[in-house]
C-alpha cells in the first residue's frame, strides 16, 4: 500500500485532513483520530451524545470510546475532534464542551496523550485546549483555505460526501427494473423456494456458478448494467448460503469464495439427505468437531470479523457500487438480501452508522429477516471486526524522528 504523507502546520490544517481520514464529511459525530508516534494510524467516528446527556452517561460513552481506542495495537495519542450542529453563537465557551472534556480525561486516564482536542460547528472553529480561542470560534474560513487541500495527491483523496449519502441509491432505468423482476419470476418458478431447497444449491452449480458469478460481476460497470446479469445475480442472492459466499469473496477473494461454497455444498448434502435445517446442521457439526473442522471454523471467523486477516478494501469498494446498483434495480422482496450485504460490507470497512442504514432498510422489507436481525444485534452491541485493529505489515516498524506529517491511507 503506497502512503501519503501531509505535514500539518496549524490546527485548521488537522481539521482540513480530518474528513479526508475518515472519507466523508463527519456530521454530530466525534471522530478519535489516533497516533502511533507522529503519525495517525487511525481515525474512528463515533455518534455525539445529546446535549442533555447526564454526566454518568457521558462517563460511560467516554470509557466506552476510549476503550475501542485502546485496541489499537501502539497507539499513544489522540486528537479528539467534535462536528455538532450547536453553533458557538448559541453557548458560553465552546459547543459540547461537557463531552469533550470527559473524553480528554478519560483518554488522559488511560494513559493517551492528548495533542489538541477540536471543534467544527456551524459557524466556527476551536480548540478545547486553547484558553485564547475567541468567544465565537475562528472562522471556517481557515478550513477550505488550508493549502493541507492542495498538499493530498489525486489519487489519494477521497470525494468527500456526508455519511448518509454512502448510502443513496442510484437513478435506474425502470424499464430495466421491470424486465429483471419479470426475468427473476422466471427463475423463483425454476428454484422453487429457494431460501428453503437443498438443491438449490446442486442446481445453480449447473446453471450458474455462484464463484464464477461473484467474481465477473465485480468487473460488471455499475452504470450499464445488463438486467438478465442482475436478475441472475439476485436469484442467487436469495438463497442465504449463496448470499454469504458471494458477500465473503467480495470481501477476501475468489478462494475464499471458493471454499465457503464448497462447504455449503456440503452442508446441502447433509440437509437433503435428514431434512434438518442448515442451522441444526451447523450447530451440530461445530458441536461435534470443535476446531477440528478448519474450513468451517474459518468462514465463521471471517463472518464475525474474529480474524485479523483484512479483506480488501478495493474489491469491497467495487461490490458496494454494484450492489447499490443492484438494489436499485431489484424488485422490493428481493432487497432484504443484497442490503444485508451492504451492512456487513459496509461493516468491515469501519462505518457501522452506515451499515445501520442498510440493516434498517432491510428489516422495513421484511422484520423476519434473519440476516438482518443477526447484523442488528452485531453492530448494535458495538461489535467492530479484528482486522479493524489490526497492524498492517508496513506500519509495524515505529516511525523514525523526521517523521513529523499526518499519515493519510
Amino acid at each position: 500500500m503506497n502512503r501519503t504523507i501531509v505535514k500539518t502546520r496549524e490546527a485548521y490544517d488537522f481539521l482540513a485532513l480530518v474528513p479526508q481520514l475518515v472519507g466523508f464529511q463527519p456530521e454530530r459525530s466525534m471522530v478519535l483520530v489516533a497516533f502511533r508516534g507522529n503519525r495517525t494510524c487511525g481515525a474512528m467516528r463515533f455518534n455525539l451524545p445529546s446535549a442533555d446527556a447526564s454526566r454518568m452517561l457521558l462517563q460511560r460513552i467516554a470509557s466506552t470510546l476510549v476503550g475501542t481506542l485502546c485496541r489499537i495495537p501502539g497507539v499513544d495519542a489522540v486528537v479528539p475532534v467534535v462536528y455538532t450542529e450547536e453553533a458557538f453563537a448559541s453557548v458560553a465557551g465552546l459547543p459540547a464542551e461537557r463531552f469533550a472534556e470527559t473524553v480528554c480525561a478519560r483518554a488522559e486516564l488511560s494513559g493517551f496523550l492528548v495533542r489538541d482536542a477540536l471543534c467544527v460547528a456551524p459557524d466556527g472553529w476551536g480548540s478545547y485546549l486553547d484558553p485564547s480561542c475567541p468567544a465565537g470560534g475562528h472562522p471556517l474560513a481557515d478550513i477550505a483555505a488550508s493549502e493541507v487541500q492542495r498538499a493530498i495527491p489525486a489519487e489519494a483523496r477521497h470525494d468527500l460526501a456526508s455519511l448518509r449519502s454512502r448510502a443513496d441509491l442510484p437513478r435506474v432505468d425502470l424499464a430495466a427494473r421491470e424486465r429483471i423482476s419479470r426475468r427473476l419470476a422466471r427463475y423463483r418458478k425454476l428454484g422453487g423456494k429457494e431460501e428453503t431447497v437443498p438443491e438449490l444449491l446442486a442446481m445453480v452449480g449447473d446453471i450458474l456458478d455462484p464463484v464464477a458469478t461473484a467474481e465477473a460481476a465485480l468487473d460488471w460497470d455499475p452504470s450499464a448494467l445488463d438486467p438478465d446479469d442482475v436478475a441472475a445475480l439476485l436469484f442467487l442472492l436469495q438463497g442465504p448460503a449463496c448470499r454469504d459466499q458471494m458477500m465473503l469473496q467480495f470481501a477476501f477473494g475468489e478462494t475464499v469464495g471458493a471454499l465457503t461454497h464448497a462447504l455449503n455444498l456440503r452442508y446441502a448434502a447433509v440437509q437433503s439427505a435428514t431434512g434438518q435445517s442448515m442451522d441444526d446442521i451447523v450447530r451440530a457439526e461445530r458441536e461435534h468437531k470443535g476446531d477440528d473442522d478448519p474450513d468451517a471454523k474459518q468462514t465463521s471467523d471471517l463472518m464475525l470479523g474474529l480474524t485479523t486477516v483484512r479483506p480488501d478494501p478495493d474489491r469491497i469498494e467495487g461490490a458496494v457500487r454494484l450492489l447499490l446498483t443492484v438494489v436499485a434495480l431489484a424488485p422490493r422482496r428481493a432487497r432484504p438480501a443484497p442490503y444485508c450485504m451492504l451492512a456487513w460490507l459496509s461493516w468491515a470497512m469501519g462505518r457501522g452508522s452506515v451499515a445501520g442504514i442498510f440493516i434498517d432498510r432491510a428489516l422495513t422489507v421484511d422484520p423476519r429477516y434473519g440476516m438482518a436481525n443477526l447484523l442488528d444485534t452485531l453492530i448494535s452491541s458495538g461489535h467492530l471486526p479484528d482486522w479493524a485493529f489490526a497492524v498492517p505489515f508496513d506500519e509495524e516498524r515505529p516511525p523514525g524522528d523526521d517523521e513529523s506529517g499526518r499519515h493519510v491511507d
